[in-house]
């Protein structure tokens, strides 16, 4: 498992808490790599993957955008 996680770090376009936090909900639902098998092979996990991470970029973005008109 931790293998996997590593894997997922390594291979995200995001900081280690959101990329730990998606792959925290992988094994929430399953056993990790059992789990990325399923989503590699599967365009219907694919995007619910994606539509989490938007949600992470979306979340960040509305952060940054009130931290500057705070300034």
């Amino acid at each position: 498992m931790d293998l996997t996680l590593k894997k997922i770090v390594e291979e995200s376009t995001f900081n280690h808490k959101d990329a730990y936090e998606l792959g925290a909900k992988l094994i929430a639902i399953g056993d990790a790599e059992e789990t990325m098998e399923i989503i590699d092979s599967d365009p219907v996990l694919q995007k619910l993957i994606k539509q989490n991470e938007y949600k992470i970029i979306q979340a960040k973005k509305e952060q940054l955008e009130k931290e500057l008109k705070d300034l």
